[in-house]
């Protein structure tokens, strides 16, 4: 898992998100992207989780494969 804490702008789209905003979820997308790029992290398939905190979000990222059901 990759986690970090969101900066001012995306905590700020973030919040008007779980506000109700529409609109948001492909800035919101584009920039949780950037970081990874930023972080030369593979390019894949990837779960974003969002957790509110005392002074904004922080961002979790896992590898989507860990959420695939087996049947």
């Amino acid at each position: 898992m990759i986690r970090w804490e969101a900066d001012p702008e995306l905590a700020s789209l973030l919040r008007r998100y779980y506000e109700g905003e529409g609109g948001l979820w492909n800035e919101i997308h584009h920039r949780v992207d950037a970081e990874l790029r930023q972080r030369e992290v593979p390019l894949g398939a990837y779960h974003f989780r969002f957790r509110a905190t005392k002074t904004g979000y922080e961002i979790l990222v896992e590898d989507a494969r860990d959420y695939v059901v087996n049947e």
